[in-house]
């Protein structure tokens, strides 16, 4: 594995705050084009990928009309028949193949389903750790949720839960309130925790400051590998997302903000 001292030595320290300065995610990956080989370039890469899942939703679903859905390629290259389409990420390539065998009608919710279930899936076999514990760790995060949402619910409950994992098996057979489905994942009571707030806005916080201090913990015993940069440019991507909701430019109600963040993690 490649070790980048000098790069990671000169990297500032962050905290999740959004209102600090930082560098953002889009000029740090810019940097790593030239630190960085290609195989390495595409596991920072395939982080910033969720950023565009929205807009493929929709575009794959027939939502929207073409247009660049992801830097580089457009609604054109999103076909099996595209003489691009084998330069599409794989997980993509396989959305399109299964929207193009699919039978009957292809909802927003079912395709963002599916999304996901390929995205984590290509982590999952990157080769790369971070990117395969940070896939864990969404995926049961997200799986959780769903399970919460929907405890009373059996059958919606297997509807929204992501396949990908044996603690996704685990929740389909047991309810939350089972010892085994805490014991099998190290953030089921404090995603419980959190989710007993009333506050939207400190609970979504709360959410991304547990996503922040499980990259720590993910790196932990890694040193100027990498993963610590795959880690820091995570961090970035997740101080961005906050730093757009308390813009002062576009203030969000947090009431709203809960809502649309509720309906992302259900597609």
């Amino acid at each position: 594995m490649n070790v980048y001292y000098s790069f990671i030595s000169g990297l500032p320290d962050l905290e999740f705050n959004p209102e600090a300065n930082f560098l953002l995610p889009d000029k740090f990956l810019a940097t790593l084009d030239e630190i960085l080989p290609p195989d390495e370039l595409a596991l920072a890469n395939a982080l910033s990928f969720p950023k565009y899942h929205r807009e493929i939703t929709a575009f794959v679903s027939g939502q929207a009309k073409e247009g660049e859905l992801l830097p580089g390629f457009t609604g054109e290259v999103f076909h099996s028949a595209s003489e691009r389409f084998a330069e599409l990420p794989n997980y993509l390539q396989h959305l399109v193949t299964w929207k193009e065998n699919h039978r009957g009608e292809a909802p927003e919710v079912l395709v963002a389903h599916k999304l996901q279930q390929y995205y984590y899936s290509y982590l999952h076999t990157s080769g790369n750790l971070f990117l395969q514990e940070w896939a864990e760790l969404e995926l049961n995060r997200l799986n959780f949720l769903a399970a919460h949402r929907s405890e009373k619910l059996t059958d919606e409950k297997k509807q929204q839960l992501i396949k990908g994992n044996s603690y996704h098996d685990l929740l389909v057979e047991y309810p939350l309130n089972q010892k085994i489905v805490r014991t099998e994942f190290w953030a089921a009571e404090k995603l419980e925790h959190i989710l007993s707030k009333t506050n939207y806005l400190e609970r979504e916080q709360d959410f991304d400051r547990l996503r922040w201090n499980a990259i720590d913990e993910i790196n932990r015993f890694e040193y100027f590998t990498v993963n610590v940069i795959l880690g820091y440019y995570q961090k970035l991507l997740l101080l961005e997302r906050w730093k757009q909701v308390l813009s002062p430019e576009s203030p969000v109600d947090p009431v709203a903000m809960a809502e649309k963040m509720m309906q992302e993690k259900q597609l």
